[in-house]
């Protein structure tokens, strides 16, 4: 990274009328660490301190579920009840005074949602086979939709009502944002499905309800798939109009990412990023969208080193999201502002997510078995 594009991504700059001190975002990533009912925990909140203290301008909170039935994990946050707030009000204040932002990522898993977590049947945009799906779920009806549309704005509110900076749409990864958008997860014949602006018309819906819940003022951003990387599934040139008509529709920023679980080799958190021609393996499909629209593109997927950083800066990038590697150096931008420009020494393993599993919550597994030696 040469000097004129370290002052770059250290000058701060604006998502809406948000100012960041900086272009790094703490990617949204479930952690395995809220309570039984999705309640933020202090075990959290002391990892949103440590994120926040090293120098990242921006975090973004795990996929925070808005309707009992679309949760997927044991540990998941949630924002379904008001009674929520006051400890999602606490994390807000513990990251503020580090002097970086909070935005709460919202989502509905659909066909993802995990019926032995939840107690409840699993719904998607159809009721399809999918590799998706771990059963086939139930076909959302029209009164389910509306219902749905309402619990993100609400959702919404209780996260600006609680202090947070912002909110994020989880419309990627194949959850239920993405299933509607996407043709390989919906098969719909009513004005949801079919086209691509009946596609859209989900996630558009939910952001306008939201954006009238929040206002004007309160920034909006949405998560979204590049590409689908699945047979018959969203194609880039579609995700490009999608985000034309959301920059249309004045949402503050778009945070750009591929794939899911069932979209092998090319996921979201692919293994093995030890090599800079590894890195930003979403960065293509980030440029093309940015071309297409005024808002800021925020690229995510695989970035470990300087080096990249500056070639995203110069294709016209300016915001850069990551998370494993401040799982493992939460002081990683920090060290990068201090002049050490060595890469994350994240080496990709995705060996943090097998104590989340194990309801220990989310941690780097190298560290510790460096530590322990």
């Amino acid at each position: 990274m040469s000097k004129n594009e370290m002052k770059t991504v250290f000058t701060p700059t604006f998502i809406g009328n948000l100012e960041l001190k900086n272009r790094f975002i703490r990617s949204a990533t479930w952690d395995g660490m809220a309570g039984e009912q999705g309640e933020i925990s202090p075990w959290q909140m002391q990892l949103f301190k440590t994120l926040a203290g090293g120098g990242t301008a921006l975090l973004t909170s795990g996929y925070t579920f808005v309707s009992p039935e679309g949760r997927q994990h044991h540990g998941q946050a949630g924002l379904d009840q008001n009674r929520l707030m006051e400890p999602l009000a606490e994390l807000a204040e513990v990251v503020h005074q580090s002097g970086s932002r909070l935005f709460i990522q919202l989502v509905h898993c659909g066909g993802q949602a995990n019926s032995k977590v939840t107690g409840l049947p699993a719904k998607a945009p159809s009721a399809i086979e999918h590799p998706l799906f771990a059963q086939k779920p139930r076909e959302l009806t029209r009164e389910e939709i509306e219902k749905l549309i309402t619990n993100f704005a609400l959702a919404a509110g209780r996260a600006k009502e609680a202090g947070c900076d912002g909110v994020q749409l989880h419309a990627a990864h194949g959850y239920l944002i993405s299933q509607f958008l996407s043709p390989s997860t919906n098969r719909r014949r009513d004005d949801f499905g079919g086209s691509l602006t009946n596609r859209f018309r989900f996630l558009r819906e939910c952001y306008l309800r939201t954006r009238k819940q929040v206002g004007d003022h309160f920034p909006l951003t949405v998560k979204i798939n590049g590409q689908d990387y699945l047979e018959d599934g969203l194609l880039l040139e579609e995700t490009v109009e999608i985000c034309r008509r959301l920059a249309d529709l004045e949402l503050d920023a778009i945070e750009v990412s591929g794939g899911s679980r069932a979209s092998s080799p090319k996921q979201p958190v692919i293994r093995k990023i030890n090599q800079p021609e590894k890195e930003a393996y979403f960065l293509d499909d980030a440029v093309a969208i940015q071309r297409a629209v005024s808002i800021p593109v925020i690229t995510v997927g695989g970035i470990r080193s300087p080096q990249i950083i500056g070639r995203i800066i110069n294709q016209g990038i300016p915001l850069i999201a990551l998370c494993r590697p401040l799982i493992r150096e939460p002081e990683l931008i920090n060290r990068w502002q201090n002049g050490d420009l060595n890469p994350a020494s994240c080496t990709s393993c995705n060996g943090c997510f097998k104590p989340a599993w194990k309801g220990e919550g989310i941690r780097c597994v190298q560290s510790d078995a460096e530590n322990s030696g």
